[in-house]
């Protein structure tokens, strides 16, 4: 009896020993793989990277011009300007957008701080289109030089054939520094990258004005195709292309002989075109048949064309030549467009009749 006891309590002892050396576990050091949380901070992280851009819109049947954050493909603000907001451009200081108000004869600064108007310059009857300095201290606006008729056209335009002007305004003093003449129906125009000259599109006159900056001067007037609406340069200022929108085509200008040297076949009314910042492509809205034209400026040919909304208008590329944006005047829309697949990846809403647009970065 007393022998089974003593056996009894040695193999007590050794199983406590055993269970006392044994290795515990900590718990609270343990990964959590199944923590929710965790994954969704895991799957948020692209999101997070997107970059933190706004798009202006001008929004010409309602007076406003829409802000959209593009980290959230949101329109977060609309802010009311003057009557017809044709065009937005931002300075390039990125310290405002300036709205160009086709029926209040004005272009008005938006604080890009603050989305509010801080300041609104009276220009000549019929602004379109507004450019500026690279120190973003002058201004030079397209304007018509006649009242508006009851009708317009796609394209925002009418009116009888009358030269205009190009107004350069100092920003700073709010005044007029000088007009300068160019053709009839002056609208779109376009700084050279070298900032010499600035190219306008002279729409009943059917030419392309060459404004030298530093004289603020016209030494050349080339003709080209049935009206004109918009110019848009590569990069290195050698090629200036130019949207016909009668004639369903893009003029191409060489810079160095200032002669058209080839004309692209493209969709219907072109209106806007944007050059990606590579120079590889202009991306070229059709108001006409609701599409982009991609034109490759080496072939110069199309490659591509990619579907947009009802009367597809303004154009604008992003920075880093990744994403691009399309006004829709007739859908109240932006369509986003994928430049590495020419895809459509979104389309945001945005106020009514949106035309020009421009992003703030």
């Amino acid at each position: 009896m007393r022998r089974r006891y003593v056996v009894f309590i040695i193999i007590a002892l050794l199983v406590f020993t055993m269970i006392s050396c044994a290795p515990r576990t900590n718990q609270q050091q343990a990964p959590n793989n199944t923590n929710p949380q965790a994954e969704q901070q895991e799957n948020n992280q692209p999101m997070e990277e997107m970059p933190l851009y706004y798009i202006y819109t001008a929004n010409e049947d309602d007076a406003s011009v829409s802000v959209i954050n593009m980290a959230t493909m949101q329109t977060t603000v609309s802010v009311p300007v003057g009557q017809g907001p044709h065009n937005v451009q931002v300075t390039p200081d990125g310290n405002f957008v300036y709205v160009v108000e086709n029926h209040s004869n004005s272009i008005s600064a938006i604080d890009t701080s603050t989305n509010t108007i801080s300041k609104t310059i009276k220009v000549g009857e019929g602004p379109s289109h507004v450019v500026f300095s690279p120190d973003s201290k002058v201004a030079y606006v397209s304007v018509s030089e006649m009242a508006e008729s009851a009708g317009t056209e796609a394209h925002g335009m009418s009116g009888t054939a009358a030269n205009g002007n190009v107004y350069v305004v100092d920003l700073q003093n709010e005044s007029i520094i000088s007009k300068i003449s160019v053709g009839a129906m002056p609208h779109g125009l376009r700084m050279s990258p070298d900032y010499k000259y600035i190219y306008v599109a002279n729409n009943d006159s059917n030419d392309v004005s060459v404004i030298d900056v530093a004289s603020n001067t016209v030494p050349k007037t080339i003709k080209v195709g049935k009206k004109p609406v918009q110019v848009a340069f590569t990069p290195d200022s050698k090629l200036v292309f130019v949207t016909l929108s009668d004639e369903n085509g893009v003029d191409v200008i060489d810079t160095a002989t200032q002669e058209v040297k080839q004309r692209i076949n493209v969709g219907t009314s072109p209106i806007q075109i944007f050059s990606t910042p590579d120079g590889k492509f202009m991306y070229v809205a059709n108001t006409g048949s609701n599409n982009i034209s991609v034109i490759d400026t080496q072939s110069l040919s199309v490659t591509a064309t990619i579907p947009a909304g009802d009367k597809a208008h303004g154009v604008v590329v992003s920075r880093d030549g990744k994403t691009v944006f399309i006004t829709n005047t007739g859908a109240n829309s932006v369509t986003v467009v994928d430049v590495a697949t020419n895809n459509v990846v979104g389309t945001i809403p945005v106020g009514k009749g949106p035309n020009g647009v421009t992003i703030k970065e």
